[in-house]
């Protein structure tokens, strides 16, 4: 009998996979395509487009995911009053699950958002006090390979 409880002992170690947790380091490379708008009456919302890059930094424990996430972003408005690209970096708390095969899923709150812009007539247009959500999808089709869809949604606070 006790030979029979070391063998199933044995043949769970080897047939079961423990749990695993790791440390999630993600670098992010994207592009946007997205509406800028300033509450100010004078500034109406304009497309915008234009790279980003950043990181997430997080954890990750039976496909559940936490951490925190930084996005630097160069926007080119479709506006005259802008004379050159807006800025932004913007930093979030993340939390997200990684399905078993090939999806994830998460969401996060922007807690920190900052960005600059010159106007015609040589004002700065400061961009602070930013906050917001972002929620997205993720595919994993490719082995270290994550491309993502996002939608962001947030407000600045403005000072010229």
């Amino acid at each position: 009998m006790k030979v029979a409880q070391l063998f199933i002992l044995i043949l769970a170690f080897l047939i079961i996979k423990p749990a695993s947790a790791g440390l999630l380091i993600e670098p992010v490379v994207g592009y946007n395509v997205a509406k800028f708008g300033v509450d100010n009456p004078s500034y109406d919302e304009e497309k915008a487009i234009g790279p980003s890059f950043g990181g997430r930094l997080g954890y990750q424990k039976l496909g559940f995911q936490l951490g925190l996430d930084y996005l630097h972003s160069s926007l080119d408005v479709d506006d005259n009053a802008f004379k050159e690209n807006v800025t932004s970096n913007e930093w979030a708390g993340f939390v997200g699950f990684e399905f078993p095969v090939l999806l994830r899923v998460y969401a996060g709150y922007i807690f920190a958002a900052t960005g600059e812009s010159k106007l015609t007539g040589n004002q700065k247009l400061e961009l602070s006090e930013g906050s917001g959500m972002k929620l997205g999808v993720g595919f994993t089709g490719l082995p270290f390979v994550d491309i993502n869809f996002e939608y962001r949604k947030g407000t600045f606070g403005t000072q010229l």
